[in-house]
């Protein structure tokens, strides 16, 4: 294994990319390398849940280069910075400090290990993912020979091409036949001038909305013609493994415990919104904010829904429904991913180069006072 003073933050943030990728996450969402230099070294690595001044200070105190969260530091542009701000204050921190933040969020929630942490933490046995949902990608169609069309589909992929859920370099084919004629001053191919009759294959790749042009310049440059027939077409792609939340079937309870199982568990002392009698033998599990997912849940036949939290109004939607919930609070319940994220630092970075930042809430009960 590399040490980790070998990588840079480029590096890491491209590892972790490839294992969580960035389209997987919401269109609105802010993920990837936000502060930082690629070329710098990544030197000792802290994982944590929120990226605030409290994490940067833990992190510079353990010496870490490179702070790893989950929520990212802003979403869209934070515009001016300057320190009126929380996101401004931070970032100026950061910056000042030479402390690169790579944020992995709602792809992450997307990914298999992420949306399996909260349940299999809670005891659960996931059986299929919750959401419904679909993507908008491009598809890249080249007409080419068949002769050239393996390093056409090599050359896409490693530009980002064919990746759906865990496969890669995935693409389709069609044989026919394509016709042209070569005028004055073209450079066939084929060698030939006038009208030709060529064996051509159809390939085509999706690639994630917006990012075609990269795979269009890969294929035009692995294609023998000198003008290649290249198309990028907007498509909806259903979603595969790729879903938050999770449905899962457990031994018959009861909601109210339920709930006390989900506290103990998770340190916390949820909201419950229901009977605490009702019979629970389907729950639905889904980490973070979780008011997208009610329709889902009631769908699945789910009895309850576990969760971060959940609009008033979304909730009392999702009782006259007949669905449960309990609400164990956004950071509680996303905690177990951190232990994903910090998992996969190490896998390539090594064990004594990643810092797991310890469990905190932002909240706590009335009990205190």
């Amino acid at each position: 294994m590399t040490a980790s003073s070998d990588f840079t933050v480029g590096t890491l943030t491209d590892r972790l990319a490839d294992r969580f990728p960035l389209d997987w996450a919401e269109p609105w969402d802010a993920v990837g390398l936000r502060i930082g230099d690629r070329r710098a070294r990544t030197g000792r690595v802290c994982v944590t849940l929120d990226a605030d001044v409290r994490s940067l200070e833990a992190a510079c105190g353990e010496g870490c280069g490179t702070l790893v969260t989950h929520h990212p530091p802003f979403l869209g542009h934070p515009g001016s910075l300057t320190g009126d701000t929380p996101e401004g204050r931070f970032i100026l921190a950061a910056a000042g400090r030479g402390i690169a933040v790579v944020s992995m969020h709602t792809n992450l929630d997307r990914s298999p290990e992420g949306a399996d942490a909260l349940p299999l933490l809670l005891g659960l046995s996931p059986e299929h993912p919750l959401e419904e949902s679909s993507v908008e990608v491009d598809v890249v169609t080249v007409f080419v020979p068949a002769a050239a069309r393996a390093g056409v589909v090599a050359a896409i992929a490693a530009a980002g091409g064919g990746r759906i859920g865990l496969y890669e370099a995935c693409s389709f084919t069609s044989s026919g036949e394509g016709r042209f004629t070569a005028r004055a001053g073209a450079r066939s191919a084929t060698g030939r001038s006038g009208s030709s009759a060529e064996p051509e294959d159809r390939l085509e790749m999706v690639v994630p909305a917006g990012a075609a042009e990269a795979a269009v310049a890969a294929a035009r440059a692995a294609h023998p013609y000198e003008e290649p027939v290249i198309l990028v077409t907007r498509a909806t792609l259903s979603r595969g493994v790729a879903r938050l939340g999770r449905v899962c079937s457990v031994t018959e309870t009861r909601l109210g415990a339920l709930a006390t199982h989900v506290a103990e568990l998770l340190c916390v002392r949820p909201r419950i919104w229901g009977d605490a009698d009702r019979r629970v033998t389907r729950v639905a599990v889904a980490n973070g904010s979780g008011s997208s997912l009610v329709g889902a849940a009631i769908a699945s036949e789910a009895q309850a829904l576990i969760v971060g939290e959940v609009r008033y109004h979304d909730a009392m939607a999702a009782l006259n429904s007949g669905l449960a919930l309990i609400e164990a609070g956004h950071d509680a319940t996303e905690w177990p991913i951190v232990d994903v994220l910090a998992a996969e630092c190490r896998a390539i970075l090594g064990d004594a180069a990643v810092l797991r930042a310890p469990t905190r809430m932002a909240w706590w009960t009335g009990e205190r006072a």
